[in-house]
C-alpha cells in the first residue's frame, strides 16, 4: 500500500515536533531489523544463502544476548 503525500507529511511534521521519540522509534527499528529480517531484505537473503555470514549472524546474535540481558540486569 502506497503512502499518500498527506501520511508523509505528517510524519515528517511529527518528527520535527518530536525529535527524541523519531531518533528513539528509528534506532530500535534498525536493531529490530537486523535481529529479525524480513524475508525481502538482503540481510535476510544474505543469512539464507552464506554460511559464512549465517555463522556470524548467529555468533552476533548471542553477542547481543549477553549484553540486552546485562542491560536489563543494570536498570
Amino acid at each position: 500500500m502506497a503512502t499518500s503525500e498527506a501520511q508523509k507529511k505528517a510524519k515528517k511534521n511529527y518528527e520535527k515536533a518530536n525529535p527524541e521519540k523519531a531518533y528513539y522509534w528509528k534506532r530500535k527499528s534498525e536493531a529490530g531489523g537486523f535481529i529479525n529480517p524480513s524475508p525481502q531484505t538482503r540481510l535476510y537473503k544474505l543469512i539464507q544463502s552464506n554460511m559464512d555470514i549465517r555463522e556470524s549472524y548467529i555468533s552476533d546474535l548471542k553477542e547481543f544476548k549477553i549484553a540486552l540481558d546485562k542491560r536489563l540486569k543494570e536498570l
